[in-house]
């Protein structure tokens, strides 16, 4: 490989990378297994912002080095792929969708997909946020407790089957719930698994995962044919979706279900363990609580959030900045050299596994002082412009951030907008949640459990008198 600059200057010899021996034969696979965030956390302590272990059966390069992370990301985008082992995991559920393509498929796709998110398109999803999360607290009786994830996967769930298929899916709500428990709970295990058991494995879990995947490709199928025969766009991401074309036509059948699919994993579950790790530093900070109740109180009084009042809103936006920053859901991702690569003061081999973690970038006390404390009025615009490209990555960046991080940043803000105007945040008396890492950062099976508690005056109980009912219901600290 040369060690030539861009401009023919002589490089450097790069950087040794510290090794994790681990094992002497699996190195750090069972460490990583144990506790996947933990390991990354105390690893990057321990070693520095780039290190090396074993991982089954090839090398794996943990970086959180700012320049390393952007060159991945942007500058080197077109020599990096995703891995042939997170494509085999996704494949069952995603089939060929964005999140687990790559090369030219992955560049028409992106392709057509696009507009669908255009600021025009998105910014009409505002009134439908709003008034799902309106109606979700007037379902919620005070004093009662909640399971404030439960919650917000169902709130979340429910917004992307508007805003993707303009349909509330009430007569497929039982049916989606379930399938997409039965599915996420699937994914985790084939995460967990070094070699997860093929579809047509007879367990009762595979039983339960191909009843979900059949379930859910029903319900695709379904409205995709209906919305054919309107020939209609009705403003919904499937409508651009299942029109879009370009010099090959428009998307296959089975293109459109991975695509879909895609888009009703990626659009409510991480935005719901954002939520719920936003409502949890909230309730732990009650002076940032205090602070987000009165901006909103000033700007919007009781009316609904609209897409008009975020700009007016800039410390609800660094609450969720710092909430991302601490808690990123997805809070790992890797990547698979193409070719051998020079990146920043590091050589990495063809081949090479190259694992990036937001949760570790965001806790890298080189670019964040007191990285473990929540501080949402860090964010000002010159302390983000005066972090370095690669340092602050939730979204991940380049070609392949995500698609819908306009989309989801004004989720976000609206729904947690909405709840700070009418709820007092809070966790159940004594209740602390766990700190789940696997496919995203979560509070484990136990949920984030709260207590009811309406503020005084809160507009949805105010407003017409009416309660509607509305949705049922260590190192990571």
């Amino acid at each position: 490989m040369s060690l030539r600059a861009h401009n023919g200057d002589q490089l450097p010899p790069p950087k040794p990378i510290p090794r994790h021996k681990g094992h002497w034969l699996w190195g750090g696979t069972f460490d990583f297994q144990r506790n996947p965030a933990e390991f990354v956390l105390e690893a990057h302590e321990k070693y520095g912002d780039v290190f090396v272990t074993r991982v089954l059966t090839g090398q794996s390069y943990f970086i959180r080095d700012p320049e390393v992370v952007n060159a991945i990301n942007v500058t080197h985008a077109k020599h990096i792929h995703k891995p042939k082992v997170v494509k085999q995991m996704w494949k069952p559920f995603l089939g060929n969708g964005l999140v687990p393509n790559d090369g030219e498929s992955w560049k028409r796709q992106h392709k057509l997909i696009m507009p669908a998110f255009h600021k025009t398109r998105v910014d009409a999803y505002a009134p439908t946020m709003a008034t799902y999360t309106r109606d979700m607290v007037r379902g919620w009786t005070d004093g009662e407790q909640r399971d404030f994830q439960k919650e917000m996967m169902e709130l979340t769930l429910r917004i992307v089957a508007k805003t993707l298929f303009d349909t509330d899916l009430s007569h497929d709500s039982e049916t989606v719930h379930e399938a997409m428990g039965a599915i996420i709970e699937a994914l985790i295990d084939h995460a967990q698994t070094p070699i997860p058991a093929p579809r047509w494995w007879p367990s009762k879990r595979n039983r339960r995962m191909v009843k979900a995947l059949d379930a859910m490709d029903g319900v695709i199928e379904r409205l995709v044919a209906a919305r054919r025969r309107e020939k209609k766009d009705r403003g919904d991401l499937m409508s651009h979706i299942v029109f879009a074309t370009d010099e090959k036509g428009s998307m296959s059948d089975q293109q459109l279900r991975d695509e879909l699919m895609t888009l009703i994993f990626a659009g409510h579950e991480t935005t719901a363990q954002t939520l719920t790790w936003a409502w949890y530093q909230l309730a732990t900070h009650r002076d940032a609580l205090e602070r987000a109740q009165r901006e909103i109180d000033e700007v919007v009084g009781g009316r609904p959030i609209g897409e008009d009042d975020l700009r007016n809103l800039p410390y609800l936006e660094m609450c969720l900045k710092e909430s991302l920053r601490r808690f990123p859901p997805a809070w790992i991702y890797a990547r698979e050299a193409q070719a051998d690569l020079r990146l920043g003061d590091y050589f990495f081999p063809k081949g090479a596994i190259l694992a990036i973690s937001p949760l570790a970038t965001g806790r890298n006390a080189k670019y964040f002082d007191d990285p473990l404390d929540y501080r949402p009025e860090r964010w000002t615009r010159e302390f983000e412009r005066s972090l370095p490209r690669g340092a602050y990555v939730p979204f991940a960046a380049g070609p392949r951030v995500c698609l819908g991080k306009q989309f989801a940043m004004m989720e976000l803000r609206i729904v947690l907008g909405t709840l700070i105007q009418n709820v007092d945040i809070n966790l159940l008396e004594g209740f602390e949640p766990d700190f789940v890492s696997a496919i995203s950062f979560n509070p484990g099976e136990r949920g984030m459990q709260m207590t009811v508690r309406f503020r005084d005056g809160a507009p949805v109980r105010t407003g017409d008198g009416s309660r509607r009912q509305g949705v049922s219901s260590t190192h990571a600290a």
